[in-house]
């Protein structure tokens, strides 16, 4: 364990974590050129968006069992290859079951990335550093999805699998840079001792800890609906084009960083979990009537970015309750995988929920899809207020 903190190799595992969240705005912005290219319908269209997370969704316990067996840099660099080759497979892609089936073998890939980095975030930072690293560590996700629909566009001028093909060279280029540059973790990857099995059904039976995970898929669950599919509604019924769809986009998108970078503020300030839980999942009901109006695209965007800046409050929050959900490490470890899997299970179901409302009622409707998660995010605050502890 190093006396100061690494900032070299934070850089490095992040930037790690961000090519990871290429692999899903890559597939956000392409779903138009896709759709059109393989004749494709809007349910299975977004079922490229959501397949990513079909591993995660039934096994992210077991997932964050085998990072800690096999080593947490064996598992980046694994993991960086797998969604390489997938994405290089997916170009060739003929149809639409071809494509989704190489999405879930790079959603492999994503899985081993995203559990084992904050593990080697721990050993390369110290204590009074440790929850900095961590809260940027929690921006991977929009920074990646944000940069891709930027550049996303340009690499798409050969098409989208010009697209899958850059991403898949440069996961694969970056694997070796890991591999070279990070140091083997010790507390896998040099010894294969057992240790004792997680005690996983006392937190699958608990309240608690379900709460929380349900929480968190509903936050997935609505960020990649609505992320994974606002270029097609800024396409199809405004009119945009692929370009202008991805910087707006991005945009979006990146306001959910912010968001999880402010969390730790309001969480220093004494506000309670549930209040923040309460207040995101509320706007969320409240911006989707103005998001899916006839309104100015300018509006559009506005309402888009505010509702995930707010949402975007809510993972850093869930992390932070974890401990004292499970205040026992060997019990933290199996809540944290539980959070993963129902994080995965959201963004699996997002998409495709979204996408089939929208062609059974239509975008007019759409709104009352995100007042239904937010009735539900907010039920659920209601019921952790009285079992969470106060924070200290």
């Amino acid at each position: 364990m190093t006396s100061t903190s690494n900032w070299r190799l934070v850089f490095i595992l992040g930037s790690a974590g961000v090519i990871t969240a290429f692999q899903i705005g890559k597939a956000a912005i392409a779903v138009p050129l896709i759709r059109q290219d393989l004749d494709l319908s809007l349910v299975t269209a977004s079922w490229v968006v959501g397949a990513y997370g079909a591993l995660g969704a039934v096994a992210g316990i077991s997932a964050g069992v085998a990072v800690s067996f096999i080593g947490a840099r064996k598992a980046v660099v694994s993991g960086l290859m797998v969604i390489g080759l997938a994405s290089v497979l997916g170009a060739a892609a003929s149809n639409g079951a071809m494509l989704i089936a190489t999405r879930v073998v790079e959603g492999c890939g994503f899985l081993a990335v995203v559990i084992a980095i904050p593990t080697l975030l721990r050993d390369v930072t110290v204590g009074r550093d440790r929850d900095f690293a961590m809260v940027l560590w929690g921006t991977y996700l929009p920074a990646g999805s944000a940069i891709m629909m930027l550049l996303g566009p340009l690499l798409a001028t050969f098409g989208w699998q010009g697209l899958w093909l850059a991403n898949g060279a440069l996961a694969l280029s970056y694997a070796f840079i890991v591999w070279l540059v990070v140091p083997a973790d010790s507390h896998a990857e040099s010894t294969l001792e057992p240790r004792p099995p997680a005690p996983i059904g006392g937190v699958l039976k608990a309240r608690g800890p379900m709460l929380l995970a349900c929480a968190f898929f509903l936050y997935t669950f609505q960020y990649f609906a609505l992320t994974g599919l606002m270029p097609t509604l800024l396409v199809e019924r405004m009119g945009l084009s692929i370009a202008a769809a991805g910087s707006i986009s991005a945009l979006i998108v990146a306001a959910n960083a912010f968001g999880n970078l402010s969390a730790g503020l309001f969480l220093r300030h004494g506000i309670p979990l549930w209040a923040i839980l309460a207040s995101a999942f509320s706007f969320v009901g409240i911006a989707g009537f103005g998001i899916f109006a006839s309104l100015p695209v300018a509006v559009v965007a506005l309402l888009a970015a505010a509702s995930l800046a707010v949402t975007g409050l809510v993972p850093a929050s869930v992390f932070a309750a974890s401990p004292r959900i499970a205040p026992n490490s060997h019990l933290l470890a199996v809540l944290l995988g539980l959070l993963m899997q129902a994080s995965n299970i959201g963004q699996l179901l997002g998409p495709a929920a979204f996408g089939a409302w929208v062609e059974h009622f239509g975008w007019p409707l759409a709104s009352m899809f995100f007042l239904a998660v937010a009735i539900a995010g907010v039920a659920i605050a209601s019921r952790l207020r009285r079992l969470l502890p106060p924070a200290p």
